[in-house]
């Protein structure tokens, strides 16, 4: 996940614990990972960030982890995902 993910992704994961950040590259092969931030130490990690630039380092620690190995369960039906921006 970039900066830009991680910053924008804490914000639904500090308001909901629930959330999970679905990322899409249709360009590589897997073309999808579902992630969320560790508590702790990712999420208080981005929470405290406060650089200016978009895309940015963080501390080496587990910031995030995937989420489809057991918070997400991927079944085989059928998924259809817009993107509404």
């Amino acid at each position: 996940m970039s900066s830009v993910d991680l910053h924008t992704h804490s914000g639904f994961q500090r308001m909901l614990p629930e959330s999970f950040c679905r990322c899409l590259r249709p360009k590589f092969t897997p073309n999808f990972g579902i992630f969320r931030l560790t508590d702790p130490p990712g999420l208080q990690t981005i929470l405290d960030c406060n650089v200016k630039e978009a895309f940015h380092p963080h501390p080496e620690v587990p910031i995030y982890t995937d989420a489809d190995k057991g918070h997400v369960q991927m079944k085989d039906i059928p998924l259809e995902i817009v993107d509404l921006r």
